[in-house]
């Protein structure tokens, strides 16, 4: 919990941070500790240093050639290293720092105490810059699922000696499953395993990937189409038949690495979950494991940077969902949909095929342009509602097929720090009936304009701010400002002729509520999988397929579905406190500034910020006047 003396010392000093850039200062002493800190977290990490596209000296030594160590051992001196970091940080003399220090100080005292609380658990998936999840092994985010698009889409390939690196890697994905595996029997020797429908599900991930042989495996198709765009850039023809026959053995090697270790690393992990699948139960909640309620209360510390309880949280989900249902009624009966409960409406709208795209290519095709012409919509219209703009590229892509059946419908992936990479708007394809012209537009300006890539990109373009406070998370905040983005277009009209666009904004917006029931439901209130199912096919009307999957995705990540509302109704919340103060001299441009400009920050920080930024606006309006 964030005492009140820290966010009153906040809230004195920051006021001198501003909002925008500033000059380069000299570094400080605090400032050395923020590097050591850095380069100890991305020495342990060289997938998030590859992410961010750092340098290898801010990496603390190259790291192209490595993948991060998964072992129960590697995972434990995370966790001390977590505990250990949080106790030198509050050890720090704060008394002598400057505004920006201040600021980042008050980020890191937030993130270092959700990471110490996160770590007081001995199972479980645990990252140093925020999450908690209690299942190693899962249909979602384990080794198996992530890492091929990891190498396909952060390591880059520009010579022989990062094709060499990348083999290095692949070799270590093997290493990754098995110890991945090790840990989640470990887990299960302490009474914790996933319910036996996320069992099943990830055993059916993981044999899903072995059907395919060596040669069509991502791993090796990647390696492929770079080793082919490294040769077609040579001009020389002797130089380049030399070079694509050295690129033939790159990929022999890797055909070989995917057969010979990637795959049975697969096996091994499949032969223990279908082994210790006979001794779990359909129970969802994390509220059955050891500690399971702290584990819970952990989690939502992290995922909402607030301390509500699930009570709480669930009456403000009730709450939520009715007004929401109420407001879908009256634009239901607009479109001609008067007869029964809002939720079986919903459902007879999903249903009708005027509202879908056609499943085949061509029907896909049209959904990336539709999406690809609404984003350019909003950026043209954006000087009007940002002071700034991001200048990483944005590419909307598919999900890779391989992941597409435990992933989301949409997520996006920010750039690298540097732009190397830009940022990127993954679209769920498997089913085009589960992404329909009702709900697209909205995840369209969530996913990508004006949300995470506004978001991120402007954090991660603030040279000003140290590289460890651009590299940490919050989601409250992050997923808060995706949700408010979808509130905002609604705002500026962009459903004017597209009423059946706007009940889709709706139902997500009653969605991110109805989470708030279905997360607490779960994992504080006994509720089983099928309730939450049936509770939100009721609420929301949606295809079962991606109810499925949503409600598999609460049980197997605890907490996360309920920063989305709470960060919402902090940043509205703040955004009318701002409007009532200040009156005509209100500024939705320099509002999104002050959100946006200094990274990702707890609520407790952001509403600071804000209050900050209320008098010094007042004062620019104030002087625009005088010139006049």
């Amino acid at each position: 919990m964030k005492v009140v003396g820290w966010v009153v010392a906040l809230t004195l000093v920051v006021a001198a941070a501003g909002c925008g850039p500033r000059g380069p200062q000299p570094m400080s002493a605090f400032d050395g500790r923020i590097a050591d800190w850095t380069r100890e977290i991305l020495a342990d990490s060289p997938e998030i240093a590859t992410q961010a596209g750092v340098s290898e000296e801010a990496a603390g030594g190259p790291y192209n050639d490595r993948l991060d160590d998964r072992s129960p051992i590697a995972l434990e001196a995370r966790r001390s290293a977590a505990l250990r970091r949080y106790t030198e940080l509050r050890a720090l003399d704060a008394s002598d720092l400057s505004a920006d220090e201040t600021l980042t100080l008050a980020v890191l005292r937030e993130s270092f105490e959700a990471a110490a609380a996160g770590a007081a658990f001995s199972y479980g998936d645990f990252s140093p810059l925020g999450g908690l999840r209690p299942y190693v092994l899962n249909q979602m985010d384990s080794a198996f699922l992530t890492l091929p698009s990891f190498l396909d889409e952060r390591h880059d390939i520009a010579s022989p000696a990062d094709a060499e690196a990348y083999l290095t890697r692949l070799r270590a994905v093997a290493d990754a499953i098995d110890n991945e595996t090790a840990r989640a029997r470990l887990d299960a020797s302490a009474g914790v395993r996933p319910p036996l429908y996320i069992m099943d599900a990830t055993i059916e991930a993981l044999e899903a990937a072995m059907v395919q042989p060596p040669v069509q495996q991502l791993y090796v198709t990647s390696l492929q189409r770079k080793l082919d765009a490294l040769a077609a850039a040579v001009s020389d023809p002797n130089a380049r038949v030399q070079m694509q026959q050295r690129n033939a053995g790159y990929v022999a090697r890797a055909e070989a690495i995917v057969r010979d270790h990637v795959l049975p690393a697969h096996q091994r992990a499949a032969i223990f979950l279908r082994a210790d699948r006979l001794n779990t139960t359909d129970a969802a909640g994390v509220d059955r494991l050891p500690h399971g309620a702290e584990f819970y209360a952990a989690a939502l510390r992290i995922e909402t940077t607030t301390t509500m309880t699930p009570d709480e949280i669930h009456r403000i989900g009730l709450q939520r969902v009715r007004a929401l249902t109420n407001e879908l009624d009256i634009a239901l009966r607009r479109v001609g949909l008067t007869a029964g409960p809002v939720g079986a409406r919903l459902t007879a709208l999903t249903a009708d095929p005027r509202h879908q795209y056609e499943d085949s290519d061509a029907g896909r095709a049209q959904l990336i342009a539709d999406v690809q012409g609404r984003v350019n919509r909003v950026l043209e219209r954006a000087p009007q509602w940002f002071g700034r703009l991001p200048r990483a590229r944005l590419e909307v892509r598919r999900v890779p097929p391989l992941l597409e059946a435990g992933q989301p419908g949409a997520y996006y992936e920010p750039a690298s720090l540097e732009g190397d990479t830009p940022g990127i708007y993954y679209i769920n394809l498997r089913s085009l009936a589960e992404m329909t012209k009702i709900d697209l537009p909205t995840q369209d300006f969530h996913e990508a304009v004006p949300g995470h890539h506004f978001q991120t990109s402007l954090a991660q373009e603030n040279r000003d701010a140290p590289l460890l406070r651009r590299l940490v998370s919050f989601n409250a905040y992050s997923e808060g400002w995706g949700l408010y983005a979808e509130q905002f277009a609604d705002e500026q009209r962009f459903y004017d002729n597209d009423p059946v666009g706007r009940i889709g904004y709706l139902r997500w917006q009653l969605w991110r509520a109805a989470r708030l029931v279905v997360d607490t439901g779960l994992h504080s209130k006994n509720w089983t999988r099928q309730q939450a199912i049936d509770y939100l096919i009721a609420t929301t009307g949606d295809v079962p397929g991606v109810i499925v999957t949503e409600v598999d995705r609460y049980i197997v990540w605890p907490g996360q579905a309920c920063g989305y509302e709470l960060g919402r109704r902090e940043i509205a919340r703040l955004r009318e406190r701002a409007r009532d103060e200040l009156g005509a001299d209100f500024d939705v441009r320099g509002f999104h500034d002050a959100v946006l400009l200094n990274g990702e920050v707890p609520l407790s920080v952001l509403g600071t910020l804000v209050a900050n930024w209320i008098p010094e606006q007042r004062r620019l309006a104030e002087r625009e006047r005088r010139r006049r």
